[in-house]
């Protein structure tokens, strides 16, 4: 893998370019403007922005827009989490330009037409409205709600219908004039060209001449969008009458941060508890072993000043407790006994091998390189990834197991 490349704009804006030797080329706008920068009662809004992108700007109408990169067989595409909107392309090498001013255009010239907003809002209802059929992804999103009451992180991506019909056009372009902003924006590109040339392309469409179309006085967002270092989120148990043909489970906590020393143990913790290799623990105790679930997963999402841990699966009523008991012994089980040094080594394999085997694809290593930068202000090197997975120990395993896993600290929400 060849070094990434980091400079910055004359407009600010920070950028990180990786060569590649391919006929196709990625690149990335990464922007701090997701769901938890959103104003009070317009729950919805970043999502809701990320869909009127498409719908026009001043030289385009929505159809050039989705035609300007898929005639030349490229694809644009966006994506909402809770901290970034992120705005992405894969375009043959020769039509990069191409798909940097169409990125720029998007997001500096969109005028949000009032007859688009109203076809859309309609659409994003739909998709509030099927997430009652998927209560895999619901419980989810109503896990965090309860977990991250009281702050900015509770607000589910999608909205909610009441705030989404509150939403106008005035909205989303004052908060698209707050948050992409370069102080909040960075661009990565991963292609085959040099560096002088990816310096050329992104000067000439994210540059000195974005600066006076970006900055502005006029504040939609608060101030309160950090979740307080004193914050301390209250524990339920709660059962959701749902009338789904199986029982959903989740149980979690709040966890670490992206800046917090427990970070990478609670990584390789949870991919041994539940990541996507059928040897998961829990997947071998529970699916393997006893026949009680067909899914069972762990997952660890960091944010910038929290991070949430769960662990889901799916059973029939009356394994349920079953189910809990054993997910229960082997929480224990990491918290109170450490691992031995080659069981840590083997866990520390294979997480390696995952992660390497996942940054082998070009978009994923653009896009990781967005979420870095916008994260640390640097790219961090595979050697870097793996040097700090190679230097966890088992006593840092053990203690993020017992503080993340207590069972006076976690909640439970299940659906039947």
């Amino acid at each position: 893998m060849k070094p990434v490349q980091l400079f910055t704009l004359s407009s600010g804006i920070k950028c990180a370019f990786m060569p590649a030797v391919s006929p196709v080329c990625y690149c990335a706008l990464t922007t701090l403007a997701g769901t938890r920068f959103e104003p009070d009662s317009l729950s919805g809004l970043a999502h809701f922005c990320e869909h009127m992108l498409f719908k026009g700007t001043v030289k385009r109408k929505s159809y050039h827009i989705n035609n300007r990169l898929e005639r030349l067989g490229g694809e644009i595409n966006a994506f909402t989490t809770k901290e970034e909107l992120v705005l992405h392309t894969t375009v043959l090498r020769e039509d990069i330009g191409k798909a940097l001013e169409l990125i720029s255009d998007l997001v500096f010239n969109s005028v949000i037409p009032g007859e688009e907003m109203l076809k859309e809002r309609e659409v994003i209802l739909d998709e509030i409205r099927s997430y009652k059929d998927s209560p895999i992804d619901l419980i989810y999103d109503k896990f965090e709600e309860r977990l991250f009451d009281g702050t900015p992180m509770a607000t589910p991506i999608l909205g909610t219908p009441g705030d989404l019909k509150k939403i106008r056009q005035e909205h989303i372009l004052a908060y698209m004039k707050e948050r992409f902003q370069p102080p909040y924006m960075v661009l990565s590109i991963v292609g085959h060209m040099s560096l002088n040339r990816a310096v050329e392309l992104s000067e000439k469409y994210f540059g000195t001449g974005i600066r006076d179309r970006v900055f502005s006085d006029n504040k939609i967002c608060g101030d309160s969008s950090f979740i307080s270092p004193n914050f301390k989120n209250k524990c339920f148990e709660v059962e959701e009458k749902r009338n789904t043909y199986q029982i959903h489970c989740i149980t979690g906590n709040t966890a670490y941060g992206l800046h917090q020393e427990g970070r990478i143990p609670l990584i390789l913790l949870m991919n041994i508890l539940g990541g996507p290799a059928s040897n998961a623990r829990l997947n071998m105790l529970l699916r393997e072993k006893h026949g009680l679930v067909y899914t069972v997963e762990a997952s660890y999402t960091p944010y910038i000043d929290t991070g949430f841990a769960g662990i889901y699966f799916g059973t029939d009523r009356n394994r349920l407790g079953r189910c809990r008991e054993l997910t229960d012994k082997v929480l224990a089980e990491y918290a109170n006994k450490m691992m031995t040094g080659l069981q840590l080594d083997r866990a520390k394999k294979q997480l390696i091998g995952q992660l390497s085997i996942s940054e082998d694809n070009p978009e994923v290593q653009c896009l990781s390189m967005g979420k870095s930068l916008l994260s640390f202000g640097k790219v961090l090197t595979p050697m870097q990834t793996v040097g700090m997975i190679a230097g966890v120990t088992p006593s840092q395993v053990m203690n993020a197991a017992a503080d993340i896993w207590d069972p006076e600290k976690r909640s439970t929400l299940i659906y039947y």
